[in-house]
């Protein structure tokens, strides 16, 4: 959804592809950004007299939705058109993933897959199982980084930067390839350490997040970086403030805020430490009404990334059991983030993040126009409302002996000839549905 447009028209938000100059002649090393500040805005006045811009990147108030012709035939990238598979093909797919799925159940893998998943043409994406499997021990090797660095910090240690970068590195490679496999691994990977599984959910979405705004690469490895050892300060907090099953007195609460100056000085000891990941952490907590911590800044004084690493904490602390609060769902969770919009968060960048999610995540329990009930498995990058689902129970709520995947963008048929479309959102647990003992067992 490209668009010429004059560079005095220009506006923070906007997604920029291309312009009227080498981009080695400009201070920009990415080619392709989005406009975050008005230096940005200035420099690029200054430069060019045109420049192209991408609507469905940008953000905020820029942002468009790409127009699509639901008459159309279904496209691929590559231009060949894109047919639904057929019944034993679906169920084909079905197991397949269930295979994948299960194979994680209690295990840690730690052999590395020799080849990476190649991109297909249809989607620009790789195989959702593929990348399970090929980022499963990357992810493992993330999870016994962070319980090395709580030992070090404990024994008065070094935390290997260098060790945790290259595997956010490997991370955020894997978003790239297939956003939807690094969203189940946060999922088929829980381990009972809160601190761990957080840590990582919020690495992850942060990437997810910042790929969906159209940030640089750079950009979405700082924001992996920051989200992965944010709280690694909460290590020098009491254990018995932060299991503290009820709420907090003014004390505990100011003891617990200790840990963003408590991370940042862990980090800033190591002099190669990027100082835009510092920056992030530093005000994670900061929020746009100003009465975040620790220095209560406010609005657009809050870096950009640091308020999107702040929805993330949010979202992901929310829709985890915690020991002073239960889980809530998805859908709760962003109705609460809904709730913040221009007060602990600036509305637009609720709207990009909710808009990211989507109305139906990964792992939600949907409800299809059939009777069937399936859980979605990946999403659609075009048509969000027209995920991959796994169909587990059949019309009547008996569990389906032969599951198979639908895969809904491209409208297959219902034995009355209507397209499957989904009718609503259930939530977790719903019919008994369990993933820890239903369909990935």
């Amino acid at each position: 959804m490209n668009t010429t447009i004059s560079a005095r028209d220009l506006k923070i938000g906007m997604f920029v592809v291309e312009i009227d100059r080498p981009w080695t002649e400009t201070p920009f090393m990415m080619q392709g950004f989005l406009i975050q500040n008005v230096d940005q805005l200035r420099a690029l006045q200054r430069l060019c007299r045109e420049v192209v811009i991408d609507r469905a990147r940008s953000v905020g108030d820029q942002y468009s939705a790409k127009i699509i012709d639901k008459d159309a035939p279904l496209l691929g990238l590559d231009g060949k058109p894109r047919v639904h598979p057929d019944a034993t093909e679906s169920r084909i797919e079905a197991q397949r993933f269930l295979k994948v799925a299960r194979s994680f159940k209690g295990k840690i893998h730690t052999k590395r897959q020799p080849h990476t998943p190649r991109i297909r043409g249809e989607d620009g994406r790789s195989r959702l199982e593929s990348e399970l499997l090929y980022s499963a021990p990357i992810v493992d090797d993330v999870y016994r980084v962070l319980r090395e660095t709580r030992l070090a910090i404990d024994t008065n240690g070094s935390i290997d930067v260098a060790r945790v970068d290259a595997l956010v590195g490997e991370m955020a490679s894997g978003v790239q390839r297939n956003p939807d496999a690094l969203l189940w691994l946060t999922r088929l990977k829980r381990t009972d350490q809160y601190a761990y599984d957080h840590a990582v959910n919020v690495s992850v979405h942060a990437m997810v997040f910042a790929r969906f705004v159209g940030l640089s690469g750079a950009e979405v490895r700082q924001l992996g970086l920051a989200g992965l050892l944010q709280d690694i300060g909460k290590v020098q907090i009491d254990y018995e403030v932060l299991s503290k099953p009820g709420p907090l007195d003014d004390r505990e609460f100011e003891h617990v805020k200790a840990h963003v100056r408590n991370t940042v000085n862990l980090l800033r000891v190591h002099k190669d430490f990027d100082p835009a990941v510092l920056a992030i952490i530093a005000a994670h907590h900061e929020r746009f009404d100003g009465t975040g911590y620790p220095r209560g800044l406010e609005g657009m004084s809050i870096p950009l990334a640091a308020e999107m690493a702040g929805i993330i904490d949010t979202y992901c602390a929310m829709t985890r059991e915690r020991v002073y609060r239960g889980a809530v769902s998805s859908q709760r969770a962003m109705e609460t983030l809904n709730q913040l919009r221009n007060t602990q968060f600036r509305d637009t960048l609720v709207d990009q993040f909710l808009q990211c999610i989507g109305l139906y995540p990964i792992g939600t329990l949907v409800e299809l126009n059939t009777g069937e009930v399936g859980v979605v498995i990946q999403q659609n990058q075009v048509r969000r409302l027209q995920p991959r689902v796994l169909v587990l129970l059949a019309p009547d709520k008996t569990i389906e002996r032969f599951p198979r995947t639908l895969d809904l963008l491209m409208q297959p048929q219902t034995a009355d000839g209507e397209p499957y479309r989904i009718v609503q959102a259930l939530p977790p647990n719903a019919h008994g549905i369990d993933p820890n003992d239903f369909y990935l067992v």
